[in-house]
């Protein structure tokens, strides 16, 4: 006897693929109102509509039948950095790819587990009263040094964090991250952003990994992820004889140093009571002017995730998988594994050419 499906991977599929139930039932010839039961959990799927929305969201049949859940904005598991603007089917997609990334990655742990060197400390604003503390905290508990904070994913991926980068093929959105256990943190970022932002979405992210864990969203918690990465990134000890003079000349000196936008910097000499408001509005009508608030001069080079690349060479080297065989365990066809978990480097496929790609970071010991 079959397996029944599992309706909430019709939605997550759906979602992926950036369609409304309107829209897959016009592709797959199924009527809305049937997908509207079958997504509801209403009705049982036949075969011949499995193999339909198999075909038409392009995942394999089993990927229906697996257990899982999937989790949205607007919940306590899921925290976005993003602007006010953007479309409702841009962040379910990319929702979707992120609960994608954690279902399997439960998958992938059952075999292999990497071995962290840190953890990440669950911190509540109210007990602290101070983000610049908390930040402190969490770099003196990682045994950080002091100064810029390189190679950042390293840092993330050293307290089990599994870090995707992915073109969202918008720019309205810069981080999703989610956490649910077993499962570690997923944290995905916009590959198409500039690495200083990249950089600060990264830590943006920790920041709600620290002090939001379990709570339902309420309206200042995006500022507080703001000022947790303004202060994890540019530690106030460090940075304030640094500043000044506060010019763009100067910000545009520190920026390869710091590795942060030169907006970064001039927003933090405000923060830091080293500038005050008007001057903070001056120099960034002056960004605004030279056009340096979406592409800054002299960018900083991009970082790469390794962990996950690092847990799937396990299974190959460990365990003797197949690509065929990694992307069937993972429920996903071969095309989009390589996709979306080895991006740019071109394999060749009848009919198209797919991304997947080189991977950087440290070695780090995997343990059966």
């Amino acid at each position: 006897m079959r397996q029944s499906v599992n309706p909430e991977m019709i939605t997550l599929a759906r979602e992926i693929r950036g369609l409304t139930q309107s829209k897959l039932a016009e592709n797959s010839d199924i009527r809305q109102a049937k997908i509207s039961r079958f997504e509801g959990g209403v009705s049982e799927v036949g075969e011949a509509d499995l193999e339909s929305l198999a075909a038409v969201l392009e995942f394999p049949p089993e990927f229906f039948l697996q257990v899982g859940t999937r989790y949205g904005a607007g919940t306590s598991e899921i925290f976005h950095r993003s602007r006010r603007t953007v479309r409702t089917r841009d962040l379910k997609r990319i929702d979707g790819l992120v609960n994608l990334f954690r279902i399997s990655s439960e998958q992938l742990l059952k075999a292999f587990r990497p071995e962290s060197a840190s953890y990440i400390p669950s911190i509540s604003v109210d007990e602290f009263d101070d983000i610049e503390e908390i930040a402190s905290t969490v770099r003196a508990l990682w045994q950080m040094p002091t100064g810029p904070v390189n190679n950042l994913i390293g840092w993330l991926e050293q307290a089990s964090c599994l870090v995707f980068k992915w073109d969202f093929e918008t720019e309205k959105i810069d981080e999703v991250v989610q956490w649910i256990p077993p499962a570690p943190p997923i944290i995905l970022v916009n590959s198409s952003s500039p690495a200083d932002r990249l950089r600060f979405s990264l830590a943006h992210a920790l920041g709600h990994l620290v002090m939001h864990r379990g709570i339902e969203p309420y309206k200042n918690m995006e500022k507080e992820a703001d000022r947790f990465a303004s202060a994890f990134l540019l530690p106030a000890n460090d940075i304030s004889e640094e500043l000044a003079p506060v010019s763009l000349q100067h910000m545009l000196e520190l920026k390869p140093h710091w590795k942060v936008s030169m907006a970064c910097l001039i927003f933090r000499a405000k923060d830091l009571k080293i500038i005050k408001e008007t001057r903070y509005r001056s120099l960034f009508q002056q960004l605004s002017r030279l056009g340096y608030r979406k592409n800054e001069p002299f960018p900083i080079p991009h970082e790469t995730p390794s962990l996950v690349k690092r847990i799937l060479d396990a299974h190959k080297e460990k365990l003797g998988y197949s690509d065929q065989e990694l992307a069937t365990l993972l429920r996903v066809h071969l095309k989009y594994f390589y996709e979306w978990y080895y991006p740019r480097k071109v394999i060749k496929f009848p009919g198209a050419d797919v991304q997947f790609g080189t991977w950087g970071g440290s070695d780090a010991s995997i343990e059966m």
